[in-house]
């Protein structure tokens, strides 16, 4: 026995083959001016009993479904204009049906599955990107020029210092520079020596030990000329590394910024003395930032550089920033057991800060190729997840899915619907409702 919905929702049971039915549907009328019996009346009222008992039965549960009967004094809603079949899972419905469910259909298409990994992250100065500067000798703090927070440019005095070193690099370089003259007159005069031995030997003027001893003279003057030499280059080096800057006072020393960015510290006060082991400043370039997003396993083996990524930042109005990741820390953090994915942002209006919270997304390529549908299309069952497969114009049947990745807009689908398939997306609630009616229908 088949439900039929009509256009105008009436609904006929219809078994032309069942000679059982149809006695009970049409009983046998007395013959001609013989005695009435009761019996078949009788049993058309048990039957009716029977059935309304079933109704009032049946009645809450298709009410919640919105198929129940309609109230007393209230006008029959019209009937869905299809058939459910429940042997075969399929249901038919005609175009007015399909209207008053909103129902829209979808192609399940095969693409590379992506999966969105949400992972919580922090933002962070690109170590690339961040200088410690120290000053280069010993000394005073004469003038401090900027504070933590300002911007500076590339060779931009970040401070002033009163700097010993500088003048014992000025006295050395002196030093080293008449050592060098004095050596180089020491060659030339052992020069001048040698080649007058020479002369004179050809005569006999001189012995021949006589010019190898001069030889020897010449030999040395030229390695001390050598040693002067390299002493002076490295008291020049050094005097012009810590040289102050044009304009400067003598015996003062700069500390510079070495590229444009931003001062995140200052280590040293006015007046303080300090050395060339303690850092004097910090300055980071935040025009481009890293955000470090927590991955946590299995995801840790998902996601490798070059995937896409989002991250959303506590910035209102702004868009989510884009990045991608450049690389994962092949260790975990002890402290949260996660491992580090950096992402590299382009951050030119220094809207994202160091150490804030954010929420990143990456879109981890898993490598393959899948059938999806869209994610409207899957009902939920106590048998597991199915879709409507629309087989015709009116028609569309049940299939039971066996899903792999499931996202918010498509979910994957391994078994149960092939590419090129359409299925009912929006709307497709109603179909499961008038299929879960065919089944009650079917236990009368």
């Amino acid at each position: 026995m088949s439900l039929n919905v009509g256009s105008e929702g009436e609904t006929e049971a219809v078994s032309p083959d069942d000679p059982a039915e149809a006695s009970v549907s049409s009983p046998p009328s007395p013959a001609p001016g013989g005695p009435r019996r009761g019996g078949g009346g009788m049993l058309l009222v048990i039957l009716l009993g029977l059935a309304g008992a079933g109704w009032y039965e049946r009645g809450p549960i298709l009410d919640v479904l919105g198929y129940g009967s309609p109230a007393d004094g209230e006008p029959a809603a019209p009937a869905d204009k299809g058939t459910d079949k429940a042997d075969t899972g399929t249901v038919t419905l005609d175009g007015a049906g399909r209207d008053r469910l909103g129902l829209a259909s979808g192609t399940a298409e095969t693409r590379p599955i992506v999966l969105p990994i949400r992972a919580p992250g922090t933002v962070a100065f690109d170590e690339r990107r961040v200088a410690h500067l120290k000053p280069r000798s010993q000394g005073r703090v004469l003038s401090l020029a900027v504070q933590p927070g300002d911007r500076v440019k590339a060779g931009e005095v970040l401070a002033t210092l009163d700097a010993a070193g500088i003048l014992d690099a000025r006295n050395g370089l002196a030093s080293a520079e008449a050592a060098l003259g004095e050596a180089k007159a020491s060659e030339a005069a052992a020069a001048l020596q040698l080649k007058r031995g020479q002369d004179q030997l050809k005569f006999g003027g001189v012995a021949q030990a006589e010019v190898e001893r001069r030889q020897v003279d010449l030999a040395k003057a030229q390695a001390a000329v050598k040693s002067a030499q390299a002493s002076a280059d490295m008291y020049r080096a050094q005097y012009q590394r810590l040289a102050p800057a044009e304009g400067a006072a003598p015996g003062t020393g700069t500390i510079v910024a070495p590229f444009a960015g931003v001062v995140t510290t200052v280590g040293v006060t006015l007046g303080e003395g300090v050395d060339t082991a303690r850092d004097a400043f910090t300055v980071a370039d935040p025009s481009r930032i890293l955000v470090l997003a927590n991955l946590y396993s299995p995801d840790i083996a998902r996601v490798k550089a070059g995937d896409p990524a989002t991250v959303e930042a506590p910035v209102p109005g702004h868009p989510p920033f884009s990045g991608r990741v450049g690389a994962i820390n092949a260790a975990l953090d002890p402290a949260t057991n996660a491992a580090p994915a950096r992402i590299e942002i382009a951050n030119p209006d220094d809207l994202l800060r160091a150490n804030m919270f954010v929420s990143v997304t990456i879109a981890a390529d898993l490598g393959r190729s899948g059938v999806t549908i869209p994610a409207s299309a899957v009902q939920q069952t106590e048998q597991g997840p199915i879709a409507f497969l629309r087989t015709g114009p009116d028609t569309f049947q049940r299939r039971n899915l066996t899903l792999g990745i499931q996202r918010a807009d498509w979910v994957e689908v391994k078994a149960g619907i092939a590419a090129g398939d359409s299925v009912a997306t929006a709307g497709s609630f109603g179909l499961k409702a008038i299929l879960l009616r065919g089944l009650l229908g079917s236990t009368d």
